[in-house]
């Protein structure tokens, strides 16, 4: 019989548990996983308090997304080599397949939650992985491979639509972020109880686990343990099986390497970030000086005039003379382009009226109706613009929202000398160039004019004068499709085409 210091002795015995390559893994997955969660999830609420910090902290939205893709590049690369070890595993050390799950743990499942319940007295007796690590494995390859696939997508929309209809890129936009959403609260909740809070377990960070706990968690494998089960073949035979299995090895990753340089470099524009915004001087209006009043007088009649001056040769304001130097200036890093953040692009004259995902960016004549006016004027925004420049930005809408200076003069505004060139190229390409760019999806090109009025399979694009008898127009009226453009938006181009469709 042990005596009490000799079964404490003996409870206290190290057994090695995980190998450097394995808690080498662990920590790979570890900081992929942590990076991948935190770049992701403040892009899919990046309205949220942290995740605007976050985004100025990282350097905006391109470079968070850069930092989001080289880690997913990072978590490719270690798949391949998660592949070797379980390779090895299998086929060189002819390990037992202690992860493949099987009825014992249907058993050992029913068991637990009996057990978890008061309902039995003694947990589950277990191997070498119980049945909650085998369920959070196998749901980390099922999510693995859904977020494999669904960023390809994302990170090559283009290439995807010309062998899937459009449709799919946002539901892989929707699948993408709500498994993520889901990895993370399966980590949080799930993980973290199992191995820090129900019990700290350390044997993935130092590689030992003491017998006491082998008996508590993993009584059937120290039971093999101590049986010689797990006792490594002699080297002769290893050695012939390592013979055979680098080379199948080798190829297999191969293939995986070259297919991760496709996902990576498939489309030319994927990993690519914009210029940072160039250091331009701001234009602002100059105040119009006033002539003091002269009054003449002769015997017969007085006269009284007053002269007004205006600044000479200075344009009236607009869209071209003193918006877009200060929106590029101020808010070009964030909002620009398809990837603009909160779908808002304040690149061209079109995407700044249209407005994003919280309205329109610019209600001509209505700065209070004007999404951006109202973000700038709560002030405390990252690209806040100054006193000065707010009173521009109010005064430019209440004119009208006039994009060039003669449209000033006109007292033109959003679809006032609308043209194909100044507002709805731009409009098309971005809401609808992912589908209907290169790949012409449903036989419809949208990147240039002639190609848009000629339409596609269902019948004319654009049909000057008539907008009901124009398919890109009927479609988008019909609501609901993939790019489906703004009220205010949809307005414009009813207006645009009754105007002609004038391209110049």
């Amino acid at each position: 019989m042990l005596d009490q210091n000799e079964r404490q002795v003996r409870q206290e015995e190290r057994i090695r548990r995980f190998s450097v390559s394995d808690r080498v893994e662990h920590w790979l997955q570890v900081i992929t996983f942590v990076a991948l969660a935190l770049t992701g999830l403040i892009q899919k609420w990046p309205d949220v308090g942290f995740s605007r910090w976050a985004l100025t902290t990282l350097g905006g939205i391109e470079a968070t997304r850069l930092i989001h893709r080289v880690f997913a590049t990072l978590l490719l690369l270690a798949i391949v080599y998660h592949l070797f070890t379980a390779g090895k595993r299998i086929f060189v050390d002819r390990a037992p397949r202690t992860m493949v799950p099987g009825r014992a743990d249907l058993r050992a499942a029913w068991q637990g939650v009996r057990f978890n319940f008061g309902r039995d007295q003694e947990p589950p007796v277990q191997g070498r992985f119980t049945w909650e690590e085998k369920l959070e494995y196998w749901a980390i390859v099922w999510g693995t491979l859904i977020m494999t696939l669904t960023g390809f997508m994302l990170w090559n929309p283009i290439a995807t639509a010309k062998f899937l209809p459009g449709q799919f890129i946002p539901a892989a936009k929707a699948a993408h972020g709500g498994e993520a959403l889901l990895a993370v609260l399966a980590i949080l909740v799930w993980h973290f109880y199992h191995v820090h809070l129900r019990h700290f377990n350390t044997s993935i960070f130092t590689g030992y686990t003491t017998r006491g706990e082998m008996v508590k968690e993993h009584s059937l494998e120290l039971a093999a343990i101590e049986a010689g089960e797990f006792d490594p073949p002699p080297t002769e035979v290893t050695e012939r099986r390592r013979r055979r299995f680098m080379p199948a090895y080798s190829v297999v990753a191969g293939a995986l390497l070259v297919g991760i340089y496709f996902f990576v470099t498939f489309e030319d524009t994927a990993i690519q970030t914009i210029d940072p915004p160039e250091n331009v001087t701001v234009f602002v209006p100059a105040p119009t000086p006033t002539v003091p009043l002269v009054t003449t007088t002769t015997p017969t009649t007085t006269t009284t005039e007053s002269t007004t001056s205006t600044t000479g040769g200075t344009e009236p304001d607009s869209w071209v003379t003193a918006i877009e130097p200060v929106f590029s200036a101020k808010c070009g890093s964030c909002h620009k382009g398809d990837s603009g953040f909160a779908s808002l692009d304040l690149s061209t004259y079109a995407t700044a009226l249209a407005g994003g995902a919280t309205g329109p960016g610019i209600v001509p004549g209505d700065p209070n109706s004007s999404v951006i006016y109202e973000k700038q004027d709560a002030g405390g925004h990252a690209g806040q613009l100054t006193d000065t420049e707010l009173a521009t930005l109010r005064a430019w809408i209440d004119a009208g929202a006039p994009e060039t200076p003669a449209d000033a003069g006109a007292g033109g505004g959003s679809a006032s000398g609308s043209t194909w060139d100044s507002a709805f190229a731009a409009l098309l390409a971005d809401s609808c160039g992912a589908c209907h760019g290169a790949g012409a999806l449903g036989g419809l090109n949208v990147t240039r004019y002639a190609l848009a009025i000629e339409g596609g399979n269902s019948g004319p694009g654009i049909v000057p004068g008539d907008p009901n008898a124009s398919e890109i127009y009927a479609t988008q009226a019909a609501g609901g499709h993939p790019g489906q453009l703004t009220d205010l938006q949809l307005a414009d181009l009813a207006a645009w085409i009754d105007a002609g469709a004038p391209e110049k």
